[in-house]
């Protein structure tokens, strides 16, 4: 059984929070003990995830939800070089040991994978520390071949080769085209690392929380994945 999995963006904006509240929500339907974490949050961003995961029913210590925290919103070496904060990865790391000195498995809410957290270490780094394998997450429309196989790229080129591809937000950006021929696209192109489910775009996703649970949960590769990464 893995201890839990690593949520890589192609860009800001993707819906990493709430593809993964809703992994949360599908692994505790499949009798897992799950939490989840922002190791790093900028701007706010973490608050999106305490609401979401209180509205399935968790409620988490937030020093280990996100355990380094920033105001500015911009990446963690910007961000602290404004603040004049240290990027702790030590608290980070302690608050993600705590999580799994619980026995919980742990979906964690990276960045994009070429996101400065210092000076010399990215996103791609911090995964290398949790050990973790991945996934990334995407958006839909014009553009998301560049930033997936990007991603994809360099995370190999580092040593990583994510679990596979989750697309979402079909129909949000009205470029119909483009995202009808993108997830073929990005099988052929991204062979072997599979394109494991495809989203539609939920307005208003707070309200929608549920039905947005519902669509992932009938992502068949997707959810064969989760049952292999947590199997005993």
């Amino acid at each position: 059984m893995a201890d839990g999995i690593f949520l890589v963006g192609t860009d800001r904006g993707v819906g990493k929070t709430i593809v993964g509240v809703a992994l949360v929500a599908i692994l505790r339907e499949m009798g897992v003990d799950v939490t989840m974490m922002t190791p790093i949050a900028t701007g706010g961003s973490v608050e999106s995830a305490v609401e979401l995961l209180r509205e399935i029913g968790i409620e988490e210590d937030r020093r280990l939800i996100s355990p380094l925290a920033f105001e500015t919103a911009a990446a963690p070496y910007v961000a602290s070089q404004i603040e004049k904060k240290e990027v702790d990865l030590d608290r980070v790391m302690s608050a993600y040991e705590e999580l799994r000195g619980a026995g919980r498995f742990v979906v964690v809410e990276g960045m994009g994978a070429m996101v400065p957290i210092t000076r010399r270490l990215t996103t791609i780094d911090l995964l290398k520390d949790f050990e973790l394998p991945s996934m990334i997450v995407a958006r839909t429309g014009r553009g998301t071949l560049n930033h997936c196989l990007l991603t994809l790229r360099v995370m190999q080129a580092m040593g990583e080769t994510p679990l596979g591809f989750i697309l979402n937000g079909f129909g949000q950006y009205g470029d119909g085209f483009a995202e009808s021929l993108n997830p073929d696209a990005l099988v052929e192109l991204a062979e072997p690392v599979p394109l494991l489910a495809t989203l539609e775009w939920r307005p208003h996703f707070h309200s929608n929380l549920g039905k947005f649970i519902k669509s992932v949960r009938e992502q068949d590769a997707l959810v064969e994945v989760l049952n292999r990464l947590t199997r005993k």
